[in-house]
């Protein structure tokens, strides 16, 4: 099979993981706002939020670092399979231990604590997981992730939205996401097994500490990356808490951030697609042509920015309609939140592939500082603006701190490995979404398809137009990638 054709099946695979993802969990989120009321639906996405930033120390990022190492060298996979599970499962109970001395420490509601606890075990069970994934990933198998996605996601949401329509409240709905990852797991377990790779029977110490080692990198860069996006619902509920909010308005404050946040990272999610299916590829492309693999950088970065710009733009302009359409009018104060992020949505597709060339010219510690300044500034923003601002000063502070990231990432990657002109990428999607942007603020109020329609036509209209795609640029890509 072609490369073409190994980039294809696996770019649709991890696309319609994704999108199932996403999908199902809009879906999911839609039917425990409106069930749940903004309060418990602030405290089920805390719950998440918390776990997630206390799970760094469970995740060591080990997932990116073992594609990295067993992709090129599939022989060492069974070993280094049972290794990262060994890890993850010591990792893992002392982020366990670690979640119930906070929710001991803190002042929570009952229930708040409760859900906490028990999505704590679940984030537990998802970790494990992910150690099947990254074989999938290494092996170019990753429709082996969409079945595995599959069966959690129809069980648990299913589950979970009958349970709350029949009257069922948070402590039950968490149950249920407990028992979908539990579920999980097991048939990574048995699919893995069978398919891909068998773990060894036990782990090597000398190799797991050394494998420990060396994720230190990686490790530092997903506690950045994972608190830039977990850190601010949960510092939406504290300071609005601290600074003399009761505990019901600081959880419906951050009902409301994490409305408006899960519908644009459910697009800013889109880009990952790619990345994670090109990541072997990059690896191998780069040791063989450092020209091919800078031509192939800058045609992904300029098609995801061209794709992505409209979202972006639309989700600005209709904002209001969009938030009220699904979550009805309990999260209008989400409105304003969700346009203060949609512009993270453009940023993210600009930013398609650069951490997968810095690695594969392992260049990673680069990465890590360019998340690291991202994180930073987004942790100084949100003491700085949720006192005054709340839910939508957590938003000002990830949209800034996301452009911040991006910004010094593609300032590494022009500097320490090869060059791109950032004009020839953004000029003409920019002046085709002016376009698109001046069109809908001058058509009369109409249905939201209707309005979604209208733009989507004028963008790729202009675009077309501006030449901003070329047919040549597409087949010289397809040519090179066939070669490669």
């Amino acid at each position: 099979m072609g490369l073409v054709r190994h980039v294809t099946k696996n770019a649709l695979a991890i696309g319609l993981v994704q999108l199932l993802a996403q999908i199902s969990t809009f879906v999911l989120s839609v039917f425990l706002a409106r069930y749940l009321g903004s309060e418990n639906y602030g405290a089920y996405t805390l719950a998440f939020s918390l776990t997630a930033l206390v799970f760094l120390i469970a995740d060591f990022n080990l997932n990116f670092q073992a594609v990295v190492n067993v992709a090129p060298n599939k022989k060492i996979a069974p070993q280094y399979l049972a290794n990262t599970l060994f890890l993850r499962g010591i990792l893992g109970a002392i982020a366990l231990s670690v979640t119930f001395v906070i929710v001991a420490l803190e002042n929570q509601p009952p229930e708040v604590s409760y859900a906490i606890l028990i999505i704590a075990l679940a984030t537990a069970f998802n970790w494990l997981n992910q150690s099947f994934n990254a074989m999938y990933t290494s092996f170019e198998r990753m429709h082996l992730t969409l079945l595995t996605s599959s069966v959690e996601r129809m069980f648990t949401v299913t589950v979970a939205i009958i349970l709350v329509v029949l009257g069922f409240g948070l402590d039950v709905v968490v149950m249920v996401v407990l028992t979908g990852s539990v579920l999980q797991f097991v048939l990574g377990f048995l699919v893995c097994s069978r398919l891909v790779v068998k773990p060894a029977r036990r782990p090597k110490l000398d190799q797991a500490k050394r494998q420990l080692r060396g994720a230190v990198p990686y490790a530092a860069m997903n506690v950045f990356i994972v608190s830039l996006y977990s850190v601010n619902a949960v510092l939406v509920q504290l300071i609005i808490f601290w600074t003399g909010g009761s505990h019901s308005a600081a959880l419906t404050a951050t009902g409301m951030y994490n409305v408006s946040f899960n519908m644009v990272t459910a697009l800013i999610a889109i880009p990952n697609v790619l990345i994670t299916s090109l990541l072997p590829v990059v690896s191998r492309m780069y040791r063989n042509s450092v020209d091919m693999t800078q031509f192939m950088q800058k045609k992904v970065m300029k098609y995801m920015f061209t794709l992505g710009l409209p979202l972006a733009v639309g989700g600005v302009i209709l904002a209001d309609e969009i938030v009220l359409l699904f979550y009805g009018a309990e999260y209008a104060p989400a409105v304003n939140v969700f346009r203060i992020l949609a512009p993270a949505i453009a940023i993210s597709f600009f930013d398609s592939g650069m951490a997968s060339v810095l690695a594969s010219a392992r260049r990673v510690h680069l990465i890590t500082v360019a998340n690291g300044i991202g994180a930073l500034a987004n942790v100084i923003l949100c003491i700085a603006l949720i006192p005054f601002l709340a839910q939508d000063g957590a938003a000002v502070a990830f949209t800034l701190a996301y452009l911040i990231l991006v910004s010094v990432t593609f300032y590494f990657l022009s500097t320490k490995v090869f060059s791109i002109q950032v004009v020839d990428i953004i000029l003409r999607p920019l002046l085709a979404a002016a376009g698109m942007g001046l069109a809908l603020l001058l058509l009369p109020e109409v249905n939201l398809l209707v309005s979604l329609a209208a733009g989507a036509i004028v963008y790729f209209g202009l675009i077309y137009l501006l030449k901003a795609i070329s047919h040549e640029d597409v087949e010289i890509l397809m040519k090179i990638l066939k070669k490669t």
